[in-house]
Protein backbone atom coordinates (compact mmCIF):
# COMPACT_ATOMS: atom_id res chain seq x y z
CA UNK A 1 0.00 0.00 0.00
CA UNK A 2 1.70 2.94 -1.12
CA UNK A 3 0.13 6.35 -0.66
CA UNK A 4 0.95 9.26 -2.85
CA UNK A 5 0.44 12.25 -0.09
CA UNK A 6 -1.56 13.15 2.73
CA UNK A 7 -4.76 13.66 1.11
CA UNK A 8 -4.66 10.09 0.09
CA UNK A 9 -4.26 9.57 3.81
CA UNK A 10 -7.33 11.53 4.38
CA UNK A 11 -9.77 10.01 1.75
CA UNK A 12 -8.98 6.67 3.82
CA UNK A 13 -9.28 8.25 7.21
CA UNK A 14 -12.76 9.44 6.17
CA UNK A 15 -13.65 6.09 4.18
CA UNK A 16 -12.93 4.21 7.61
CA UNK A 17 -14.56 6.01 9.80
CA UNK A 18 -18.02 5.77 7.31
CA UNK A 19 -17.83 3.71 3.94
CA UNK A 20 -20.50 4.86 2.55
CA UNK A 21 -19.55 9.11 2.94
CA UNK A 22 -19.87 11.29 -0.51
CA UNK A 23 -17.04 12.51 -3.07
CA UNK A 24 -18.79 15.70 -2.57
CA UNK A 25 -18.09 15.94 1.12
CA UNK A 26 -14.87 14.09 1.16
CA UNK A 27 -13.73 16.83 -1.64
CA UNK A 28 -15.57 20.17 0.28
CA UNK A 29 -13.29 18.91 3.76
CA UNK A 30 -9.99 18.52 2.26
CA UNK A 31 -9.90 20.75 -0.09
CA UNK A 32 -10.08 18.90 -3.65
CA UNK A 33 -12.44 18.50 -6.55
CA UNK A 34 -14.84 15.90 -6.75
CA UNK A 35 -13.22 14.31 -9.42
CA UNK A 36 -10.08 14.52 -7.54
CA UNK A 37 -11.56 12.56 -4.59
CA UNK A 38 -13.30 9.81 -7.17
CA UNK A 39 -10.02 9.66 -8.98
CA UNK A 40 -7.39 9.20 -6.00
CA UNK A 41 -10.15 6.44 -4.87
CA UNK A 42 -10.48 4.72 -8.43
CA UNK A 43 -6.46 4.44 -8.56
CA UNK A 44 -6.43 3.07 -4.54
CA UNK A 45 -8.61 0.08 -5.42
CA UNK A 46 -6.87 -0.08 -8.98
CA UNK A 47 -3.67 -0.56 -6.93
CA UNK A 48 -4.88 -2.64 -3.80
CA UNK A 49 -4.19 -0.16 -1.33
CA UNK A 50 -8.36 -0.20 -0.59
CA UNK A 51 -9.26 -3.44 -0.88
CA UNK A 52 -13.57 -3.23 -0.09
CA UNK A 53 -15.98 -1.36 0.67
CA UNK A 54 -18.00 -2.49 3.52
CA UNK A 55 -20.94 -1.34 6.12
CA UNK A 56 -21.71 -2.01 10.00
CA UNK A 57 -24.93 -2.40 11.11
CA UNK A 58 -26.70 -1.19 13.97
CA UNK A 59 -27.73 -4.19 15.66
CA UNK A 60 -25.01 -4.89 17.00
CA UNK A 61 -24.45 -8.88 18.26
CA UNK A 62 -25.80 -9.33 21.81
CA UNK A 63 -22.55 -11.08 23.15
CA UNK A 64 -18.72 -10.68 21.71
CA UNK A 65 -15.38 -12.55 22.52
CA UNK A 66 -11.66 -12.06 21.77
CA UNK A 67 -10.03 -15.22 21.15
CA UNK A 68 -6.51 -15.86 20.77
CA UNK A 69 -5.50 -18.98 19.05
CA UNK A 70 -2.20 -20.90 18.98
CA UNK A 71 -0.93 -22.68 15.99
CA UNK A 72 0.15 -26.30 16.92
CA UNK A 73 2.63 -25.93 13.71
CA UNK A 74 1.88 -23.78 11.13
CA UNK A 75 0.27 -20.66 11.50
CA UNK A 76 -0.87 -20.00 8.09
CA UNK A 77 -2.89 -22.89 7.68
CA UNK A 78 -4.32 -22.36 10.73
CA UNK A 79 -6.12 -18.91 9.82
CA UNK A 80 -7.03 -20.18 6.46
CA UNK A 81 -8.71 -22.82 8.07
CA UNK A 82 -10.04 -20.61 10.76
CA UNK A 83 -11.49 -18.51 8.23
CA UNK A 84 -13.15 -21.12 5.99
CA UNK A 85 -15.03 -22.42 9.11
CA UNK A 86 -16.70 -18.84 9.26
CA UNK A 87 -16.86 -18.38 13.14
CA UNK A 88 -14.82 -15.27 13.50
CA UNK A 89 -16.42 -11.76 12.46
CA UNK A 90 -12.21 -10.81 12.40
CA UNK A 91 -9.38 -13.00 12.13
CA UNK A 92 -5.81 -11.39 12.19
CA UNK A 93 -2.67 -13.33 12.45
CA UNK A 94 -0.32 -11.89 15.51
CA UNK A 95 2.77 -12.38 16.93
CA UNK A 96 3.64 -13.47 20.52
CA UNK A 97 2.36 -15.99 22.52
CA UNK A 98 -0.59 -16.82 20.44
CA UNK A 99 -0.23 -16.85 16.71
CA UNK A 100 -3.59 -15.20 15.96
CA UNK A 101 -6.08 -12.79 17.41
CA UNK A 102 -10.52 -13.75 16.73
CA UNK A 103 -13.54 -11.39 16.98
CA UNK A 104 -16.36 -13.64 17.45
CA UNK A 105 -19.59 -12.41 17.94
CA UNK A 106 -23.19 -14.42 18.86
CA UNK A 107 -26.75 -13.70 19.94
CA UNK A 108 -25.52 -15.61 23.85
CA UNK A 109 -22.39 -16.69 25.08
CA UNK A 110 -24.03 -19.95 24.71
CA UNK A 111 -23.83 -19.15 20.85
CA UNK A 112 -19.64 -18.01 20.93
CA UNK A 113 -18.81 -21.38 23.29
CA UNK A 114 -20.43 -23.22 20.28
CA UNK A 115 -18.83 -21.40 17.74
CA UNK A 116 -14.69 -22.28 19.98
CA UNK A 117 -16.06 -25.59 20.08
CA UNK A 118 -15.46 -25.39 16.61
CA UNK A 119 -12.38 -24.17 16.45
CA UNK A 120 -11.08 -26.21 18.91
CA UNK A 121 -12.07 -28.96 16.90
CA UNK A 122 -9.79 -28.00 14.40
CA UNK A 123 -6.18 -30.32 14.06
CA UNK A 124 -4.26 -27.06 12.83
CA UNK A 125 -5.51 -25.62 16.60
CA UNK A 126 -3.02 -26.45 19.82
CA UNK A 127 -4.66 -23.61 22.28
CA UNK A 128 -7.18 -20.83 22.56
CA UNK A 129 -7.71 -18.42 25.10
CA UNK A 130 -10.85 -16.86 25.33
CA UNK A 131 -12.00 -13.00 26.92
CA UNK A 132 -15.77 -12.29 26.62
CA UNK A 133 -16.20 -8.75 26.43
CA UNK A 134 -18.04 -7.35 28.94
CA UNK A 135 -19.09 -3.70 27.65
CA UNK A 136 -18.04 -1.54 24.26
CA UNK A 137 -16.68 1.58 24.98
Amino acid sequence: MKMKDEKDKEILGMLRRNARVANVEMARRIGLSEGAVRVRIARMVKDGTIEKFTIETREAAESQAIVVVKAKKDTKTMMQEIAKLGVARYAYEISGMYDGCLVIEGESVHEIDEKIDQLRSLKSVQDTHTFIVMKKW
